[in-house]
């Protein structure tokens, strides 16, 4: 009974010297924060403009990630809806300013009025996943 218990002990202490150490995972989510719509050239496009935070991972860099943006806006009683994205490049812990392009789905045009905006999207690296998502925000289109 001792050599089973002393074997047993042998080996487990074999497992946990071999196992490789777990990664540790980022501290903080992904958050995404909108600061201005502007109305662009094109009035199907308005350019979200604001601040992204993410990681740290090492390097700053995750490995891959996207947030989808969508911005709506009711204009005599019809929704306009416009969907885009962003690729975060930085996740180093810090808000990174960001502008992404976000065109309505059937053309129609945006006005210079109040709209919504949401996001979801996530960013991976070393590790760890880290994901976010921001409900419908009002927001002015200027």
């Amino acid at each position: 009974m001792r050599r089973i218990a002393t074997t047993l002990m042998l080996s487990l202490s074999l497992v946990l010297t071999l196992a490789p150490a777990a990664t540790a995972v980022p501290d903080a989510d992904l958050t995404v924060s909108g600061q201005w719509a502007l109305l662009s050239d094109d009035p199907a496009t308005v350019a979200l403009v604001g601040k992204y935070t993410c990681g740290p991972y090492p390097g700053g860099v995750p490995d891959r990630g996207v947030i989808d943006l969508s911005v709506d806006q009711r204009v005599n009683g019809a929704i306009r809806r416009g969907t885009g994205y962003l690729t975060p490049t930085v996740c180093d812990g810090t808000p990174q300013w960001f502008a992404a392009g976000v065109t309505t789905v059937d053309g129609s045009a945006f006005r210079r009025a109040t709209a919504t905006w949401s996001a979801s999207g996530y960013v991976e690296g070393p590790g760890g996943l880290q994901h976010g998502a921001v409900p419908p925000t009002t927001i002015q289109i200027r």
